[in-house]
């Protein structure tokens, strides 16, 4: 599966959405445990700088903004062509860039030293795992009291009916579309392995706002739809969403209504 993103690359980086700012302020929380680290500029340039291990980065979405807090962070991601459109050939200037290294590898085998590393993310990438051998890994690279973070971003059908008809939309297209594919049992998942602490859930609410014709775009790098709804499918697929989100947003500024899902745990004293 780890070229499954290969051939919309570019476009996953371009639609995508990135991850509001609430998060990344808890995990500065989590990296400053004792208010010795923090997040702040003065941060840039300190010897003792966190060390992220963003796997499963992708084009690196969410490595870019990691980075932008002044952390150092390393970008795992089996693809080498999704790294090289969203981090090697990035024009991205919102961070600086010897703070960000992509590494190809992947969650159940991390090419990176045993105790070497403050925090482990995966954003919208953890349910591509397999989830024993990753969380042992994970558990391998982190240093004493570091810390995973597990992200995913999440249409909210209870803030505005076009997400249900979204979904809709999709499952008529795609009869074996699962919406809720991705919320499993993370804590206990992470309890079995004896490695973590009790997991920490937080839910954070946002809005997302994009036009019809990114709303599109965003539907060309979801893979239950690129990749299983038939290519002569796809054109009228397009044109039903763009016609859903017109109507749903006479203005033309679509108010897509988002939460992320953010489950956090410490690394248990070995």
């Amino acid at each position: 599966m780890k070229t499954a993103f290969d051939h919309i690359a570019g476009e996953y980086d371009v639609y995508r959405p990135s991850y509001p700012a609430e998060a990344l302020d808890m995990l500065g929380g989590m990296l400053a445990p004792d208010g010795d680290r923090h997040a702040g500029p003065d941060v840039r340039d300190r010897v003792d700088t966190p060390v992220i291990v963003d796997v499963g980065a992708g084009t690196g979405i969410f490595s870019r903004q990691l980075a932008a807090r002044g952390w150092r962070v390393i970008a795992v991601e089996p693809s080498v062509t999704m790294l090289r459109v969203g981090i090697v050939e990035q024009t991205d200037m919102s961070y600086d860039r010897r703070r960000l290294h992509p590494i190809a590898g992947g969650a159940e085998r991390i090419p990176i030293a045993s105790e070497s590393i403050d925090l482990i993310t995966a954003a919208q990438a953890f349910h591509w795992f397999n989830p024993p051998i990753a969380l042992a890994e994970f558990a391998r690279v982190l240093r004493p009291g570091g810390a995973i973070a597990l992200l995913w971003n999440n249409r909210d059908p209870a803030r505005h009916p076009i997400v249900d008809q979204f979904e809709e939309l999709i499952r008529r297209y795609n009869p074996a579309h699962d919406r809720e594919y991705r919320q499993q049992d993370w804590p206990a998942k992470i309890a079995q392995t004896g490695c973590f602490e009790a997991m920490i859930e937080h839910r954070i609410e946002w809005e997302w706002k994009l036009t019809a014709d990114q709303l599109v775009g965003f539907s060309r790098t979801i893979s239950y739809v690129r990749n299983v709804i038939a290519r002569d499918q796809l054109p009228r697929f397009e044109a039903e969403l763009r016609s859903l989100a017109m109507t749903a947003f006479p203005d033309g500024v679509c108010r897509l209504p988002m939460w992320t899902g953010l489950w956090t745990a410490r690394r248990l004293a070995r």
